[in-house]
């Protein structure tokens, strides 16, 4: 299917989950439709990763008078288009055009770090020489694993920036280690 793309408007595909490499391959080389799987750099196995920014969704542009929905529905890794009460819901390329700057200004920044905590959450410090002090989470900082704290010491009330492994939440409870082997019978020379 060939599609004309002055006239071809964009559609949203829902896909197997893990599988939306899959259905733009198979929607790109069987159904000849231009595909837009939008994706960016995310930590993932422990390195930044290409992943979806939309998991289980991309785009197709195809021309409405030619859109064949049972063979978009029917394409491997494919569960369905969206649709309502059996249309597919149209959108408009200038919001695929949006998605696209988006994911190029985050790709370029180094990729989408999700955001742990809220502004005014109180955290706790994990290390250096102010290990347990609280403080008040201020806010990420793009692209790095840093964020900005506010702390109170001394009488004073600081901005401070620091690693994001070095604070957790106040509420979080540490869990304590093992006590026992097993079936009760308790470790040997333990320290509590």
């Amino acid at each position: 299917m060939t599609t004309n793309r002055l006239s071809a408007l964009w559609y949203v595909v829902h896909a197997r989950t893990h599988k939306e490499l899959l259905a733009a391959d198979r929607l790109e080389q069987l159904l000849h439709m231009n595909v837009f799987l939008p994706e960016v750099l995310q930590k993932y196995r422990g390195k930044m990763q290409p992943r979806p920014l939309f998991p289980g969704y991309l785009f197709v542009q195809a021309d409405p008078e030619q859109l064949q929905m049972t063979a978009i529905n029917y394409t491997p890794g494919v569960l369905r288009l969206v649709a309502c009460e059996g249309h597919p819901l149209p959108l408009q390329a200038h919001v695929v055009e949006q998605i696209r700057l988006e994911v190029r200004r985050l790709n370029a920044r180094g990729g989408w770090v999700p955001h742990l905590y809220q502004p005014g959450e109180e955290v706790r410090l994990l290390e250096g020489p102010l290990q347990g002090l609280h403080a008040v989470f201020v806010r990420h900082l793009p692209a790095k694993e840093r964020v900005i704290v506010l702390l109170s010491f001394l009488g004073q009330q600081n901005e401070v920036e620091m690693e994001l492994a070095a604070i957790e939440r106040a509420s979080q409870v540490r869990r304590r280690g093992r006590t026992t082997r097993g079936r009760g019978r308790p470790l040997r020379n333990r320290q509590y």
